[in-house]
């Protein structure tokens, strides 16, 4: 795991990122990305604050409306805040944050990173114990 986007979001969990077919290359690199992510209103936010830094925890608005829209939303899709992930950035640092999500996000049967999107691990199959299903949150 190594790319962390400006908002807090994990971009090698991300199933964009872990494909093969149009693999996006993530946030913070040049090539490939979606156009949703391309056109992305917090990476390409004109208000940001940030004084030589690049994560929106600096900014002197945290949380801004986008940011706190874009929390819920991950939150009841995926289990998964970039509010809390820039919050334990700020606090612990990014190379201890990036120790904890590694270990978190592992599949325990094969090693390879599972997906936030998905409920099981695209490599083995393996139960995705993080993935929120949309039953689950209709019930």
């Amino acid at each position: 795991m190594n790319i962390i986007a400006p908002c807090g979001i994990i971009c090698d969990i991300c199933l964009g990122f872990q494909t093969n077919k149009n693999k996006c290359v993530g946030c913070n690199n040049t090539g490939f990305k979606p156009v949703h992510c391309e056109k992305c209103n917090i990476k390409l936010c004109s208000e940001k604050n940030i004084k030589d830094n690049f994560f929106c925890v600096y900014c002197f608005d945290f949380p801004c409306k986008l940011i706190k829209h874009l929390d819920k939303r991950y939150k009841t899709k995926y289990n998964e805040s970039p509010i809390q992930n820039l919050e334990n950035i700020a606090k612990n640092g990014l190379e201890a944050f990036i120790e904890i999500e590694n270990k978190k996000w592992t599949c325990i049967q094969c090693g390879t990173l599972l997906c936030v999107h998905r409920n099981e691990c695209l490599k083995c199959g393996a139960k995705n114990k993080y993935f929120i299903s949309h039953e689950r949150i209709k019930k």
